[in-house]
């Protein structure tokens, strides 16, 4: 299934509101214990996954800037053949202080998609392969970072409106 980045865009905007309505259903009302979430956002991810070409959007590269470790600099920079300060002069930037890893790309869409396929696939920074980190545990202490990715990956948007009525969510109308 191929999905337009603009009308995603437009699909989020418009769930917005709910989607932090449902955040707050998440975090205070929902009857599933964290692991039993975690589990249904897993099963959903696999099947809304399945059914999406990520090469046919490739939005996540075009809009999402990955940090890089040490580890990543290292390993790309070997697939590369080029020296380590060369590989960040060519496409790294410093990221804010603080941060876990000290570099993110300099450029959108990222240096390494070609023909919206990443062109160091087997290579990437553990953030791509991470990405949307739907796969990892604690969801409701995630929820503003998903809301956040449903305006770029049309897996994210799919699975929360999955999910949404198979935890109980329904909408209440907002009085004027």
């Amino acid at each position: 299934m191929a999905f337009d980045p603009i009308k995603l865009r437009v699909l989020a905007e418009k769930k917005e509101d709910e989607n932090w309505d449902f955040r707050t259903f998440i975090k205070a009302h929902c009857d599933l214990d964290e692991a039993e979430l975690d589990n249904r956002v897993s099963a959903i991810t696999k099947r809304v996954w399945a059914g999406i070409d990520c090469t046919t959007c490739a939005n996540c590269c075009k809009e999402v800037k990955p940090t890089f470790s040490e580890e990543d600099v290292a390993r790309l920079s070997g697939r590369l053949g080029v020296a380590r300060q060369e590989f960040i002069d060519a496409h790294l930037q410093k990221t804010k202080p603080g941060q876990e890893n000290p570099w993110t790309t300099c450029t959108l869409p990222c240096p390494f998609l070609k023909e919206n396929k990443c062109s160091v696939y087997e290579d990437r920074p553990a953030d791509c392969r991470n990405y949307p980190y739907l796969y990892e545990s604690d969801l409701v202490f995630r929820m503003m970072s998903m809301i956040g990715r449903t305006f770029t990956c049309p897996i994210v948007y799919e699975v929360m409106e999955e999910l949404k009525p198979s935890v109980g969510f329904s909408r209440r109308k907002r009085r004027p």
